[in-house]
């Protein structure tokens, strides 16, 4: 990195290190005006667990791992960062940061920034630089180094350019290869003591023999583990007989661990500078030396001296871009090359095929002036290649036409006919065969990269799950809750594939924008054995595809270059984590044809899938799946179909190439506490008080996402505690408890016992319910409403007959002193007599003949039957 120097020390100090004041260093996001690539875990501070390195190239992370395995090198540490970032990201920095050394370049002073100082083991200065060979050859980056190679010097140190040829590939990957295996574990202790016994110090054995000599006392991943360790903390104080730049690691290859008081060994020293001048120079010349022409086409017979000058010129122009056409370069680049359209140079190549050179000869030529004004044709090319890239509709409707035509009508004194669709659009076809054009509109493909080795870059990959490709993808599937209530129309899925064998090592399901947790999941998935989940989707074939990646590849998505994620794979895991170039899908070559076999084996055959269906409900309707079904199927595709299927790079299905790559060099496993693993998953924040963690209610009863969680033994000795609770989005029935970092124990939702039920569907459920919940009330809200009218009606009524009563009872009760004598005498006479008992009077029949009564003939019963 280089800035502009604001203050320099005195003169006398020529090339030494400069004041910091004015220097910034890198910001917290990238280094030296680049992005971070990624990061390394670092044991040289010699503590348990591994401290981060950034690095921005693949060129840098070659020379820290040659750094972390050099015997001589005391630490190192990146010399470009800030204070600021060394402390937000936890980097030790021994030496003040950044570290700027001042040079001259045409005569103007500059600061420089190396990639990486340290310190040997005498105490001495480590400067080192990386980067191409073909770029550190610059005259500006040979002032640099210049400068550092003085510096380096008056502090008896050294300075090192690591370029693509002297950091070799096959000994990098060996060394990432022992990298992966450098962790420790539990049973490290044990086992470093059994293999002091049975492997003495200069024996030759490979591993496979060393494990037969452990007998069985500890498991076949422990005693692979400790052997690769040994050799590892071997190699790092060069102590390890092999030669790792021409022998590729594996368990039958012959190791030799000398003793700790032998000398170290050295790999190829890097060098202080490049190559000299001289044979630059030569080499230069040689390139300058004008070469035979060897795309001279054998069919190029035509005279062209008998051709006027401006037709000669074309042919010539013509035949050299066909020539170069049938020399084997694309049509695409030589026309772009050219400034020939494409079509108008493939039909010349096809008409030189059959016809010769005379089909380049440019007959009935001719020039004539365009109908729209050349004033337009500046308008609409302008308004073409604006960057918000305008329709022909927006271009042909445009203000700007209407003033051109309004100045050009000032200019002429005529009027001018503003130009039509049409010929907006035939002029824009013609501006579309120009590079110029197609570059500012954004559809000018860049150049293709050209091919780095002969070989496939997945088949040099030495080892299973050196490298592993992370990404993510969404499929269109509606998914239901099992009582049908939808859930969503888009499923995201994660996968991590092992990209020598392209087989899958984890894949992950999430009906929501994927998470920080998610990822974790997902690594997590990849760690773990997963015999349960293939007997749980009923799977035909096992699924052995399972370990700790050495390098995991990923691109600039936000869940993978979170400081969860570093904190987890760098820090805890020990796992180089690389970042993709970005707009370069094809990186990630392994997992986008993985999406591919996603899109068109699985996505488009399920039944509730909306891909081209413009009502989703519809879809839903004629095949909705739940979660647990569409996992089921998923993994059942994944360990039937796409492990089993043939690959033809590496011309093996993938299954079988990861047990055979597994058998001869093994994979790296996790051997940590299982317990541990559920750290990966999500922590939950207390939402009422982020101040503490949670508690225990009520004596036996945890409240989470508004349900009550359950352990009675646990959570009575937990009461009065404050603890962390992790859960896992997929299966959220159950949630795990951890006091100060360490796993207690598990509590259960009552409410969702007996099932597995995800955070996403759960809260479908919960919004479903509360929906119901909204409509059962307002549909009940119109009974109640009745209900009180009717009260209120019959109150009122009550009220009405209560105060009749009330009023008589009070005329009854009045006093007999306000009625005059002559109303009390009347009063008297009307009112009946007493009776003199509560026996009614004997009934005394009328009259006779009193009353008008009309007797009717009665015909006796005897009678009436006789007759």
């Amino acid at each position: 990195m280089e800035i502009r120097w604001i203050r320099f020390r005195d003169a006398e100090e020529g090339g030494q290190i400069m004041s910091e004041i004015g220097v910034r260093g890198i910001d917290l996001f990238k280094i030296a005006g680049e992005s971070i690539s990624g990061w390394i875990p670092s044991w040289k501070t010699g503590e348990a667990r591994p401290t981060r390195q950034p690095f921005c190239s693949q060129m840098e992370e070659r020379l820290l791992l040659y750094l972390e395995y050099h015997p001589q090198v005391a630490w190192y540490g990146r010399g470009d960062i800030s204070s600021t970032f060394a402390s937000t990201y936890k980097i030790a920095t021994p030496l003040p940061t950044p570290y700027t050394i001042s040079y001259l370049f045409e005569d103007k002073a500059h600061t420089y920034l190396p990639d990486v100082t340290g310190q040997f083991l005498d105490g001495s200065l480590l400067i080192a630089e990386a980067g191409l060979e073909q770029d550190k050859r610059k005259a500006r980056n040979r002032a640099k180094a210049e400068a550092a190679r003085k510096v380096a010097e008056q502090q008896g140190g050294s300075y090192w350019i690591g370029t693509e040829a002297t950091l070799a590939g096959p000994r990098h990957a060996n060394l990432v290869f022992l990298h992966a295996r450098r962790q420790g574990f539990p049973a490290w202790p044990q086992l470093e003591e059994a293999l002091q016994v049975i492997w003495p110090w200069g024996e030759a054995a490979c591993v496979q023999e060393l494990v037969e000599r452990l007998r069985e006392r500890w498991p076949q991943a422990e005693k692979e583990a400790a052997i690769w360790k040994r050799c590892a903390e071997s190699a790092a104080r060069g102590h390890l007989l092999v030669d790792l730049a021409s022998v590729s690691l594996t368990r039958l290859t012959p190791l030799i661990c000398l003793s700790p008081d032998s000398p170290p060994i050295l790999p190829d020293p890097l060098p202080s500078e490049l190559a000299s001048n001289a044979s630059v120079a030569a080499s230069e010349s040689l390139e300058a030396e004008p070469e035979p022409d060897q795309r001279v086409s054998i069919i190029s017979t035509f005279d062209a001296s008998t051709l006027p000058d401006t037709q000669r010129e074309r042919f010539l122009h013509h035949l050299r871009a066909v020539e170069a056409v049938l020399a084997g370069a694309t049509v695409v680049e030589t026309a772009r090359e050219a400034q020939i359209a494409r079509s108008t140079l493939s039909r010349l190549v096809q008409r030189t095929r059959e016809l010769g050179a005379m089909a380049c000869v440019p007959y009935a030529t001719y020039s004539r002036e365009r109908v729209l004004h050349p004033a337009f044709q500046e308008a609409i090319r302008l308004l073409y290649t604006r960057p918000t890239r305008l329709s022909l509709r927006a271009i042909a409707e445009h203000a700007e036409l209407v003033r051109v035509a309004k100045r050009l009508q000032q200019d002429t004194g005529t009027a001018i006919t503003l130009p039509s669709y049409d010929q907006v659009r035939a002029y824009v076809k013609t501006l579309k065969q120009e590079p110029q054009v197609r570059s500012a509109r954004g559809q000018e493909r860049g150049p293709q990269r050209e091919r780095q080795s002969p070989r496939s870059f997945a088949l040099s990959v030495p080892a299973p799950a050196q490298l592993a490709q992370v990404d993510e993808h969404s499929m269109e599937l509606y998914v239901i809750t099992p009582d049908g209530i939808p859930v969503t129309r888009r499923v995201h899925a994660a996968v991590l594939v092992c990209v020598k064998t392209a087989a899958i090592m984890s894949a992950v399901l999430a009906l929501g924008p994927l998470k920080e947790e998610d990822y974790m999941r997902l690594v997590k998935g990849a760690l773990e054995p997963k015999d349960r989940l293939v007997l749980g989707a009923g799977c035909q074939h096992p699924w052995p595809c399972f370990g700790k990646p050495a390098v995991v590849f990923h691109d600039r998505g936000k869940i993978f270059t979170s400081a969860r994620a570093r904190q987890v794979l760098v820090d805890r895991l020990g796992i180089i984590t690389e970042q993709a170039p970005p707009y370069c899908p094809s990186a990630k070559g392994t997992v986008e044809s993985l999406f591919r076999w996603m899109t068109q084996r699985f996505e488009r055959r399920l039944p509730n899938t909306s891909y081209g269906v413009h009502d989703a409900e519809a879809a839903a309707q004629a095949g909705a799946m739940t979660l647990e079904e569409l996992e089921r199927y998923f993994f059942r595709a994944i360990v039937d179909d796409y492990q089993q299927s043939w690959d033809g790079l590496r011309r093996q299905t993938r299954a079988v190439l990861w047990e055979e790559a597994v058998r001869q060099t093994g994979v790296p496993q996790y051997l940590g506490a299982p317990d541990d693993l559920k750290l990966l998953l999500m922590k939950a924040a207390n939402r009422k008080a982020r101040s503490y963690g949670y508690r225990v209610h009520d004596g036996s009863r945890l409240s989470f996402q508004g349900r009550w969680y359950v352990c009675p033994g646990l959570l009575n000795r937990l009461q009065g505690k404050e603890f962390e609770l992790y859960y896992d989005r997929r299966d959220i029935s159950v949630i795990y408890l951890f006091v100060e970092g360490s796993y207690v124990g598990e509590a259960y939702c009552p409410a969702l016992m007996g099932r597995r039920v995800s955070e996403w569907e759960a809260t479908a459920q919960r919004q479903a319910d509360s929906q119901k919940a909204r409509a059962a009330a307002s549909a009940s809200q119109e009974v109640r409403a009745r209900i009180q009218e009717e009260i209120e009606t019959a109150k009122k009524q009550r009220r009405r007959v209560t105060r009749e009563r009330e009023y008589g009872r009070q005329l009854d009760r009045q006093r007999e002193e306000i009625h005059p004598p002559h109303v009390l005498e009347a009063l008297t006479r009307m009112t009946p007599p007493t009776p003199s008992s509560l026996r009614l009077p004997e009934a005394k029949p009328d009259p006779d003949r009193e009353y008008p009564v009309q007797i009717l003939p009665i015909r006796p019963y005897e009678r009436e039957n006789d007759s």
